[in-house]
């Protein structure tokens, strides 16, 4: 015989008395802050990779050029959107 059980269960995040909260808050905004340089050095390649390619007629690479341009642009929205997709994801849950 399979009994289930529903708990009523209330949680709710918060870094009150955490010990460490600093730390992890600034190696995040680290974390962000590097995927925001990797952002631009890969849409400044591609960039680069794109024009030059095009200018001398290889089709393929200037694709790839492209392509590395546009991820570039996607990881920096997502950079920037992480906090709020989160939240927004944790919210929806709960």
């Amino acid at each position: 015989m399979l009994l289930l059980f529903a708990i009523d269960l209330n949680v709710n995040p918060t870094s009150d008395g955490m010990p460490g909260v600093q730390l992890i808050t600034k190696l995040l905004s680290w974390l962000s802050q590097l995927a925001l340089w990797g952002s631009l050095a890969s849409i400044l390649v591609g960039a680069a990779i794109y024009g030059i390619s095009k200018e001398s007629g290889h089709g393929y690479n200037a694709t790839r050029g492209r392509s590395l341009a546009a991820g570039g642009a996607v990881g920096a929205i997502l950079a920037g959107l992480a906090p709020s997709i989160v939240k927004l994801l944790f919210q929806a849950a709960s």
